[in-house]
């Protein structure tokens, strides 16, 4: 009886097919990122526990895959590229700007259905802060998206600064601002009236919280959000979403963004504009990335940084509703050969591999085996090779 094996919840294999087009894509961005002056790099898929469970980076650890290091370490299975490439920049290369892009294998523990092996590809741009270098990586999404083949995407942005602010003029504790920030975030308006009772908030209060989720849209968003700013903090997000705007418009790449102050990220982590990337297609983000000022102060280094990561199998999905997924080409030549004639015929696949060509050898076979495959795959060229070495195009 053959034993059936079955997968764990939240993998998957990929096929020929799916593998060829995603192992394409993937090449295709970070060839894109190496034209913008990207240099890829690459980390451990273990790293330390510690690296995960404090500072800006920390995540809730009951997520992430865990195991004991012979010496007892807790070791993990990383969840994201950025804290691992924030130690080396911090451990390893002396201070300076660095523009680093990557491609891995992640992973999240999630019980049930969700996912908890996935790909991304994304850049990160280390030790430079101002408007220039967030609208340079905001451009940089919009870029690599369209050099894939996408064309119908939104890049929703936000900036942290606009909730940590109005957070500054409201008393709560830090679980009712996190509270909150995911009632924001998930525009339950709701839950953010039933909030506001339940912390006693002022009736101006009230107003500022429940019409947070609805500040989005094109540029007409800035001027409704100066009304309800109440300090410094809160005016300077608007304004330095106004100043992408105008960088984004002069690129004319208006039309793939959209603005949402609404969207406040995870506000230990990031430090000024947030976003993602949407496409009707999928039901997810394909993309998100932001302003990541403070990862590297667990190392006691101060390196400015902002970045994005881009999800390959969303992208992929996206891709395919699109109409657009590659498809993997046909072979230049199909080759086969008599049992006396094998040597002859790898020698023959060399000599044409050696030039360029994308072979298939059949090996022993019939002579009308080699036809039948050129004529139902589209094969250019097809050869067969008797005893005597004698080459025939079938």
């Amino acid at each position: 009886m053959t034993k059936k094996f079955r997968q764990p919840q939240g993998v998957s294999d990929v096929l020929t097919r799916q593998c060829y087009a995603k192992n394409k894509i993937e090449r295709q961005l970070l060839d894109c990122y190496a034209r913008y002056g990207y240099n890829q790099i690459d980390t451990p898929v273990l790293e330390y526990g510690d690296l995960y469970s404090a500072g800006a980076g920390k995540v809730n650890m009951n997520k992430l895959f865990k195991l004991t290091d012979y010496d007892g370490s807790l070791l993990v299975l990383r969840p994201d590229m950025t804290m691992p490439i924030s130690r080396i920049v911090s451990t390893k290369i002396p201070e300076g700007k660095y523009k680093f892009c990557y491609r891995g294998k992640m992973f999240r523990f999630s019980q049930g259905v969700g996912t908890r092996e996935f790909s991304q590809v994304g850049i990160e741009l280390m030790g430079a802060s101002g408007i220039a270098y967030d609208a340079e990586v905001v451009s940089l999404a919009i870029a690599s998206l369209l050099e894939v083949g996408l064309e119908e995407f939104i890049i929703d942005i936000g900036h942290v600064g606009f909730f940590k602010g109005l957070l500054q003029s409201l008393d709560l504790a830090e679980d009712e601002r996190k509270e909150l920030a995911e009632l924001v975030e998930s525009k339950n308006s709701i839950g953010e009236q039933l909030f506001a009772k339940k912390v006693g908030l002022t009736k101006d209060q009230q107003e500022r919280i429940l019409k947070m989720p609805m500040l989005f849209g094109g540029d007409e968003v800035f001027a409704e959000a100066r009304k309800y700013c109440v300090n410094d903090e809160m005016k300077n997000a608007v304004e330095t979403l106004e100043k992408l705007d105008t960088i984004l418009k002069q690129q004319g790449y208006d039309k793939y963004v959209s603005y949402d102050l609404s969207l406040v990220g995870e506000m230990s982590y990031y430090s000024g504009i947030v976003f993602k990337g949407m496409c009707e297609q999928v039901g997810s983000s394909i993309l998100s990335g932001g302003r990541y000022d403070h990862l590297c102060d667990s190392f006691d280094r101060d390196i400015p940084s902002v970045g994005f990561a881009i999800g390959s199998d969303m992208l992929l999905q996206a891709l395919s509703s699109a109409g657009k997924l590659p498809v993997k080409g046909t072979r230049d030549v199909a080759v086969g050969c008599s049992e006396d004639a094998v040597a002859s015929a790898l020698a023959f696949v060399r000599e044409l591999t050696g030039e360029g060509k994308y072979v298939v050898n059949l090996s022993v076979c019939e002579q009308s085996e080699v036809a039948d495959y050129a004529k139902n795959n589209g094969t250019k060229q097809a050869y067969y090779i008797d005893g005597k070495g004698s080459r025939r195009i079938v």
